[in-house]
């Protein structure tokens, strides 16, 4: 099992609470493959209110805004959004 922990935000869990259940399993996946490859390479990057550079990563049929807390080996997922392609 990888080492890195996810962990979301208020706002992103209450969007993966408020998904249907198969729309939660496609989320479940994308967690766990980001989980296996954080340092992988965003979609694109954007800043948050803090200046903080967030990666997004387009998982159909959502956009995952996260950052890494290398330190402590956490990927904090601060926004996920649904998106049609």
């Amino acid at each position: 099992m990888p080492p890195w922990k996810l962990v979301l935000d208020e706002e992103a869990f209450q969007f993966f609470a408020r998904c249907p259940a198969a729309l939660r399993r496609r989320l479940l996946k994308a967690f766990e493959t980001l989980r296996n490859d954080p340092y992988r390479q965003p979609d694109y990057e954007v800043r948050d209110s803090t200046g903080r550079s967030l990666s997004v990563w387009a998982f159909k049929p959502f956009l995952i805004a996260y950052w890494l807390d290398s330190f402590v080996t956490e990927i904090r997922i601060v926004n996920i959004e649904p998106v049609r392609f």
